[in-house]
């Protein structure tokens, strides 16, 4: 918190220019002796000494030094225990730490976050092979695409599929044959399984083996 503040502040600003810094720290096992998985602290006052007490007229003096700054404890074992809904955003993405997927769900449908966050962890959480797999597909995929886009800035109204069509002229139709076969060649580079690139393309098998050995 203290380092947020510090690189915040440019030379020649002053102190009451500083924004808000709020620190969460979730916390995998129980550390305070408090009823709540969620523990928000401020700088507080201590309470005032009878020697050093000033009659100033003040019937309740303020307890909080700051509160500029905000420190939020969140305990997962607390929170597992009590077992809440998965009604909030907070209790939402607690589940999703959790790995309670069931608690999800529903939320999912409305919390779009939510539900990217729950598709990337399914991504990562793949054995070696199997992310290999989707990495290339997924490159082979944005070559393509990016085929796609490179066609229709040259005048192809439909990509690679329309430029293969009736109707189109033949140098068009050659130029969509040279971008097949340049994304061919990114997908055989990357190692891309051949029926794959087969079904994206519509190059032949001996097609593509005779691009191998060239």
């Amino acid at each position: 918190m203290s380092s947020l503040i510090a690189e915040e502040l440019k030379k020649g600003e002053d102190y009451t220019q500083i924004k808000n810094t709020i620190v969460i720290n979730l916390l995998n096992f129980k550390y305070y002796k408090r009823n709540s998985y969620r523990s928000i602290a401020h700088m507080k006052f201590e309470k005032t000494k009878e020697n050093e007490y000033v009659e100033m007229g003040y019937k309740k003096e303020e307890e909080i030094a700051t509160h500029d700054l905000e420190m939020h404890f969140i305990e997962i074992p607390k929170f597992a225990k009590k077992n809440p809904g998965a009604e909030t955003k907070l209790e939402q993405w607690l589940w999703l730490i959790v790995g309670n997927r069931g608690k999800l769900e529903m939320a999912k449908k409305e919390n779009k976050e939510l539900k990217k966050a729950m598709d990337i962890i399914d991504e990562m959480s793949m054995d070696p092979k199997e992310w290999e797999l989707y990495e290339s597909r997924r490159r082979a995929i944005m070559d393509y695409n990016t085929g796609i886009a490179e066609a229709k800035a040259e005048g192809l109204t439909q990509g690679l599929e329309l430029g293969r069509s009736e109707g189109l002229s033949q140098g068009k139709e050659l130029g969509a044959k040279e971008n097949t076969i340049e994304i061919a060649k990114k997908m055989l580079k990357e190692n891309v399984d051949v029926d794959f690139i087969v079904k994206i393309t519509g190059l032949s098998k001996e097609e593509l083996e005779n691009l191998k050995k060239n």
